[in-house]
């Protein structure tokens, strides 16, 4: 593994690009690409968006590592927020490893790199062939492009633009992860044709966090879309070393996107992360609030898979501490956090912290 690199904290008035790796949802939602362009505007940067619309498969592969090339190659830009999640990014892998001369220029230039979900491929790629620092937070698409004011702190768009400017623009750790007292049950009404663009309506957040098991930790920060990681572990390239980490991980939707990850496939994917041995040296894991999960019963049945697999029988003699139902991934609002830092979970002081910065 290369050494790590951290990019510069995001200074004002510098250029952030929009950039789509995996879906393609550009073109569809404009008004929502509008939105979170304004967002950043109003927050005092310049805003690209780097989109080419798709003939085909091949034709999309290629458009996609253009723009890639483009945004982590061009000076003027100093961030790159991923517009949206999916299930594509893999197909761009081969390339992308292969390509040693963009991974000297990353090393050379570094930039602050910003997605979730499929994005965790990205993710996984950058630190296995460049060494750099990235960051698992919103997209375009729905976070930053939400139909809400950034003036209404109570709202899930100020909440999650908060914390990420936090992460990527102040050199300092930061410290105690936050926690929304709400939380938004379904998902946007722009995904769903006919129904309108109408604002996300916010619930309690009642169940707070949950120490599935209880202890303190410390390690680097790993992790990214649970169904996403069981997929990358058989890209040998990018693989990263699993030993001392803090994992988090997150589930997505499912199929219908209405409801959460069905329980039977949350289950799988925690199994296949054991067997790669993810695991076995772990300093800790953090797990996010499951979309879809919003009833104490539901929310148990999705606890009672972690505790079968990771608390009883031969996982039981490793007992590393686990945090339930943080604000990461597949949930709105979200905190942003950073790859690789040093981080520490404690029970005992109800703690999530981030130790260090991953900006310089």
């Amino acid at each position: 593994m290369p050494s790590p690199i951290q990019a510069k904290a995001l200074e004002p008035g510098a250029t952030i690009a929009f950039v789509s790796p995996s879906m393609r949802l550009n073109h569809a939602l404009p008004a929502v690409m509008e939105r979170a362009t304004n967002v950043l505007i109003r927050k005092g940067y310049k805003v690209r968006e780097i989109y080419t619309r798709d003939t085909g498969v091949q034709n999309r592969i290629a458009n996609q590592l253009s723009e890639l090339r483009t945004a982590f190659t061009d000076p003027s830009i100093s961030a790159i927020i991923c517009t949206i999640g999916g299930s594509t990014f893999t197909e761009l892998l081969p390339a992308l490893i292969a390509d040693t001369a963009l991974q000297q220029a990353i090393r050379a230039h570094p930039k602050i790199v910003v997605g979730y979900s499929d994005i965790t491929g990205l993710h996984w790629f950058l630190h296995a062939t460049t060494g750099l620092r990235t960051f698992y937070g919103p997209g375009a698409i729905p976070e930053l492009g939400e139909l809400a004011s950034l003036d209404d702190e109570k709202s899930a768009l100020a909440f999650t633009v908060r914390n990420l400017f936090r992460a990527v623009a102040d050199r300092t750790p930061i410290g105690d992860v936050d926690r929304s007292p709400t939380y938004v049950a379904k998902s946007p009404s722009f995904f769903f044709p006919g129904k309108g663009d109408v604002p996300n309506e916010l619930v309690p957040n009642d169940a707070g966090w949950t120490w599935i098991r209880r202890g303190r930790g410390e390690g680097r920060l790993f992790g990214g879309c649970l169904t996403v990681m069981a997929r990358l572990a058989g890209v040998r390239a990018i693989v990263p070393d699993w030993r001392g980490r803090i994992v988090f991980l997150e589930t997505a939707l499912g199929d219908d996107e209405k409801g959460g990850n069905p329980i039977h496939r949350v289950q799988a994917g925690i199994a296949d992360l054991i067997a790669q041995g993810v695991f076995d040296d772990a300093a800790g894991l953090v797990v996010g609030r499951p979309f879809g999960y919003d009833t104490p019963e539901m929310r148990e049945q999705y606890i009672g898979v972690i505790r079968a697999l990771l608390c009883e029988g031969p996982r039981a003699e490793k007992p590393f501490p686990i945090l339930f139902n943080v604000d990461i991934g597949h949930t709105s609002p979200l905190v942003t956090l950073p790859f690789d830092a040093l981080a520490s979970l404690d029970s005992e002081k109800d703690q999530f912290a981030i130790l260090e910065s991953a900006v310089v």
